[in-house]
């Protein structure tokens, strides 16, 4: 959403607004000058931005910039002197307390509150598939994604094996909640590597509600949501919950020591709500849906319920479901987000090729896949995620992108064109097109985006080309047949060649 939600004040604000300026006419002796000072002074009050980190300059969140030059930043639970916008960055999900002036954004933060999911140790990781692969840390599963998601001293291959082989490796993640249903619990935006575990010593984090509460104040323990470690509490632990009592359900973040059996000592549990205020005039939520049955049924992004009934939904034909990534816009009334618009931040096209031409001037880039013809054109704007993982810059954007680059894009189809959600400069690997198929013919060409793959029949794979999930390209074109179309995924391994040596329906 790249523009600041404009909407009217409402009827009893402005009554209320009306019944002041009576009241101050009366106390000063009555004046039209007065009421014209308070009628052009507006009707000013704060905003909820949450989402991650796009860019910086000063910060951009979920399409919007935010002036922070005299923000009060909060990182993990950290203030004043030497906590900054220098301690963020970019794909971290953020709070952002924002301006609003007569029910709109004035683009001024007020503050920025950045809180990782989880710290801990990475276990269990899997074989990367098509992109995604999952971790634990703690018993919760994160999944990642190659373009995704953003790594700060590890990688999308290397995660869980930076430090000692034998130590497990610390992380901390930021992200979004998913659904149960899903199999997944965060849906990591950012990884970054801390360092090995060391027990006795090492920092942990974590975040959810209390569990299998047991034990006699101040010496008691429990589990966060139910799994993981168990977490003990003693008499130097700091409570910063409600009558500084612990009980069963309520949810808090926990910082403390990991041992030998990784189990925690905490040094501090504090109350979080999970959710926003009961009633909130302006907000800006980036999340994953969960509990979603229509559009006409209320539904969730984290524990805040939504009622997207009324909304706007873009792009045009978006299938808003459990598991996808979404932005709503709208007002909390009653504990209720009642959504004006909502639009999809989950990008169902995916590029893995070369720059051929940068327009930075019109925020656009055109990609190739020589020794195809044709090119597909990309168009950033504020919600657009540049990340450089070839290491020449610390913060990429259009104007640093050049012809030749190799880059991989996430983003949508729209008339034709790419509106990216993430573009990451990497070093160059096989080539990868995937979204909507425009046309086919049988056993012989794929065209998605314009740029026409061949296909080979060839039941050999180390000759033809791989069907993916079929036993041959008859059963795979009988397939798209049946469908009339879909989505497919096309590899062209390095060197290119122009055919496709493996495909994939979505």
């Amino acid at each position: 959403m790249t523009q600041p939600r404009q909407k009217k004040v409402k009827p009893g604000v402005t009554i209320a607004s009306l019944l002041l300026s009576g009241l101050l006419l009366s106390a000063c002796g009555g004046s039209s000058s007065v009421v014209s000072a308070i009628v052009s002074a507006g009707i000013g009050g704060t905003g909820i931005v949450f989402g991650t980190i796009t860019g910086f300059g000063s910060v951009y969140v979920n399409g919007n910039r935010y002036d922070t030059s005299s923000s009060q930043f909060i990182v993990d639970g950290a203030s004043g002197a030497g906590i900054g916008q220098d301690d963020l960055a970019v794909g971290m999900v953020v709070r952002l307390e924002v301006e609003t002036q007569d029910g709109a954004y004035t683009g001024k933060a007020l503050k920025v509150i950045y809180d990782d999911e989880i710290e801990g140790p990475v276990t269990a990781v899997s074989i990367p598939v098509d992109g995604g692969r999952t971790f634990s840390v703690f018993g919760k599963t994160i999944a990642i994604d190659e373009t995704k998601t953003i790594f700060e001293d590890t990688s999308f291959t290397q995660i869980g094996m930076e430090g000692d082989p034998n130590v497990p490796d610390i992380v901390e993640v930021s992200g979004f909640r998913s659904p149960a249903s899903s199999g997944v619990d965060i849906v990591a935006t950012y990884v970054k590597f801390r360092d090995d575990l060391i027990p006795g010593s090492t920092q942990v984090e974590l975040r959810g509600a209390i569990k299998n509460l047991s034990g006699t104040p101040p010496d008691e323990n429990f589990q966060i949501d139910g799994t993981g470690p168990d977490i003990f509490t003693n008499a130097a632990t700091e409570l910063d919950v409600p009558g500084d009592v612990l009980v069963e359900d309520l949810y808090v973040e926990v910082k403390g020591v990991i041992q030998n059996d990784l189990s925690v000592i905490a040094d501090e549990v504090e109350y979080e709500d999970e959710d926003f205020d009961e009633n909130v005039d302006d907000i800006s939520l980036q999340g994953i849906v969960s509990g979603f049955t229509d559009i006409d049924a209320d539904f969730f992004i984290g524990a805040q319920r939504v009622n997207a009934r009324d909304a706007r939904i873009s792009p045009e034909g978006a299938i808003v479901a459990n598991g996808v990534e979404i932005e709503v816009e709208g007002e909390i009334v009653g504990g209720t987000l009642i959504a004006d618009e909502v639009e999809l931040r989950q990008g169902e096209t995916k590029l893995r090729t070369f720059v051929n031409f940068v327009d930075a001037d019109n925020n656009r880039f055109e990609v190739s896949y020589l020794p195809l013809a044709g090119t597909v054109s990309v168009r950033t704007n504020g919600q657009t995620l540049f990340k450089d993982d070839t290491g020449a810059v610390q913060n990429l954007n259009l104007n640093q992108l050049q012809a030749t680059n190799f880059v991989r894009v996430e983003g949508q189809e729209v008339n034709g064109e790419v509106i990216a959600s993430i573009v990451k400069r990497v070093d160059p690997e096989d080539l990868k097109l995937e979204g909507a198929i425009d046309s086919y013919t049988r056993d012989f060409s794929i065209t998605v985006l314009g740029i026409e793959y061949m296909v080979d029949p060839n039941p050999d794979p180390l000759l033809g080309t791989v069907f993916e999930g079929y036993a041959n390209s008859t059963d795979f074109f009988d397939a798209l047949d049946l469908a009339g179309g879909g989505f497919v995924e096309i590899e062209d391994d390095a060197p290119p060649d122009g055919f496709a040596d493996e495909v994939e329906l979505d």
